[in-house]
């Protein structure tokens, strides 16, 4: 996941080292990591889909994995990438770009802190021939699509009620989303301490 701090990073970089795909995606990156959404579901936000009411944003959608209509609250993060872009969402584009696109921006940012993880490598060059290999990487190097929902929910426990964390996210259960952010049976134990 992405830490606020390089979420921090991401977004100061300079306007004049990112192309306009680049912009975009970095844009849409932001947006996934603070609203918690499934890439199937972000890339399809419309200006059209938000509602004020009572002066705060809201974003209404049907998610597309579980059919479940949806209402969430607008981030000022997400709302001043609207601003900066006259209301509107970044333009769409396939997964897949997003995917390479979303680890140039990282690296450009600087997001390198060395992580263990797992990606496909090319066995023998120009084979073409690729098996996923469990090692040490650049985290840039693992950027992909899941990370903005990861980010969020991670980022967020503890700040927010994990109630409310569980709705935004859509797990059906809190098990399920405490599982999602890797928190063990141990590290609930030692947060519970701070109540003690």
């Amino acid at each position: 996941y992405l830490t606020f701090d390089e979420l921090d990073l991401i977004e100061k970089i300079e306007k004049n080292k990112l192309t306009e795909s680049y912009e975009n995606a970095k844009d849409w990156l932001i947006i996934s990591c603070y609203t918690g959404q499934r890439v199937s579901d972000f890339l399809r936000f419309t200006k059209e889909m938000i509602r004020v009411e009572n002066e705060k944003h809201l974003l209404e959608f049907t998610q597309k994995k579980t059919n479940k209509i949806m209402t969430i609250p607008l981030h000022k993060k997400v709302l001043e990438i609207l601003e900066n872009r006259n209301g509107e969402f970044p333009y769409s584009i396939s997964d897949q770009k997003y995917n390479d696109y979303i680890k140039k921006v990282c690296e450009i940012a600087k997001i390198e802190k060395l992580v263990l993880g797992s990606k496909k490598v090319e066995i023998k060059k120009d084979s073409g021939v690729y098996r996923k290999k469990t090692d040490t990487y650049k985290k840039y190097e693992l950027v992909s699509s899941h990370i903005g929902r990861r980010s969020f929910a991670t980022n967020f426990y503890g700040k927010i009620p994990t109630t409310y964390l569980i709705y935004m996210t859509g797990h059906a259960t809190e098990t399920m989303f405490l599982t999602y952010i890797g928190k063990s049976n141990k590290d609930i134990a030692m947060e519970l301490t701070n109540y003690f």
